[in-house]
């Protein structure tokens, strides 16, 4: 009977609360939880109070529009409430992130001129917007003069007209152009003709690359500290160039390297700078080059190693890892399947730091060192074994037992029924998650 009183207590009081009394502070503190675009696309169009509300300066410190969570109630109304946030925020403004359908509402509409009133805009993110091209991108230009990062990933529209028009960016630092299929290597060649030094430069599947381009971008950009190839026409010349002119090489990621030899893996050694290295698809370097990588002029700053889909890293591979690099946080070896438990016993045992481990795909593993591996690697917050068909559910179920709050990626799928994209797939959104 008590708790019938209470519950009736409670829906009386619920039923007498006039919500619209609220102090605004209170629904100002309630929408400082949702996305800038639920408020603009949602909580604009409740009603009267909310639409004042929605554009006040305390909700708009910063723009991040990538969080799309339903389709748009009206898109004139949106990009007249985006407008107004324009004006409220344009000059404190700094980052500014759009999405797929939120770029393509801006740009592809005729009122994208809002985004150029951001004349201090310093970052700006475009990931997957298609109207993004050269032309759009000179607007930007002409008007948002402080941009030093700038992503275009994923927009299909930008080409080596658009690469001749960021080339002229008087301040950039930072380009990421991944997945961007139209640049070539003309593209990189104005990039490398800048007249200012970017320090962050990312082209992960992008196809066209040849050496030549890629050679002419690192002897010219020498301070690039962060740099992203891949490339079935790459070969040896481009990391040994890279290797050689980049004094402040911090982050190197190769994919798609099938065309690399030990050349390759020797000119990497005594990069000592490095904190983070990914080798992907190198199947034609030896266990000998690799092992030497880390055993004769050890990479003794590296944090996040990624070697994956080759024969060459081996249990002696492993030892020589543990060895050469005492402050891993982050390694993935997936798709090594000469690999075997006996080095993975020592990996976990060694580096203590450990916090993401990636196996996927060694089917070699039978997953002893599981029991162990909480106690050992206490900052372990992400464990991937997907494909690792020797492991048993038994091992995995204690593991998750014990350490509930670990994110675990696992499946007993044997490869030999996976198609070759599948393992592509997992391959590349697992290094591009935990490593870029």
């Amino acid at each position: 009977m008590a708790d019938s009183a209470s519950d009736r207590f409670s829906g009386e009081c619920a039923s007498d609360v006039d919500w619209m009394k609220l102090p605004s502070e209170i629904w100002l503190e309630i929408f400082s939880y949702l996305s800038p675009v639920t408020i603009l696309n949602e909580v604009a169009f409740v009603c009267r109070k909310f639409d004042s509300l929605s554009v006040h300066l305390s909700l708009w410190k910063e723009l991040d529009l990538t969080d799309w969570v339903g389709p748009i109630i009206n898109m004139e109304s949106f990009i007249e409430n985006l407008s107004s946030v324009v004006d409220l925020v344009s000059e404190s403004l700094r980052t500014l992130s759009f999405c797929q359908i939120t770029g393509n509402f801006v740009f592809g509409s005729d009122k994208r001129w809002t985004l150029y009133k951001f004349s201090n805009i310093v970052n700006l993110d475009l990931t997957e917007c298609e109207y993004v091209k050269a032309q759009i991108l000179e607007e930007i230009r002409k008007n948002c003069k402080k941009i030093e990062s700038l992503n275009l990933s994923g927009c299909s529209n930008v080409d080596d007209e658009a690469m001749k028009v960021v080339s002229k960016f008087e301040h950039l630092q930072m380009l990421n152009i991944s997945e961007c299929s139209k640049v070539t290597d003309d593209g990189v060649n104005f990039i490398a003709d800048m007249p200012c030094q970017i320090l962050h430069f990312l082209s992960y599947e992008v196809q066209q690359f040849s050496d030549r381009s890629i050679v002419n971008l690192v002897t010219k950009q020498t301070k690039i500290e962060f740099l992203v190839l891949s490339g079935e026409n790459l070969n040896d010349s481009s990391v040994i160039d890279a290797c050689h002119c980049l004094a402040n090489l911090k982050q190197f990621h190769i994919y798609d390297c099938e065309n690399l030899t030990d050349r390759s893996i020797y000119a990497l050694c005594g990069k000592v700078r490095l904190d983070c290295l990914c080798l992907q698809r190198a199947t034609n370097v030896s266990t000998l080059a690799v092992n030497h990588l880390f055993q004769e002029k050890p990479l003794v700053n590296l944090k996040n190693l990624s070697i994956g889909y080759t024969d060459a890293v081996v249990d002696d591979t492993v030892n020589a890892i543990l060895s050469g690099c005492p402050y891993l946080e982050r390694i993935e070896l997936n798709f090594c399947c000469e690999v075997t438990d006996k080095s993975i016993d020592k990996l976990i045992k060694s580096c203590r730091k450990l916090e993401v481990v990636s196996l996927q795909g060694l089917t070699n593993l039978k997953g002893d060192w599981l029991a162990e591996i909480d106690h050992y690697l206490p900052k372990l917050y992400r464990l991937s074994m997907s494909f690792c068909s020797g492991i048993s559910e038994e091992k995995v179920k204690h593991l998750f037992l014990r350490k509930p709050d670990l994110e675990l990626l696992w499946n007993r799928m044997p490869i030999n029924e996976l198609k070759q994209e599948d393992i592509d797939h997992v391959l590349r959104n697992i290094t591009l998650e935990d490593f870029e």
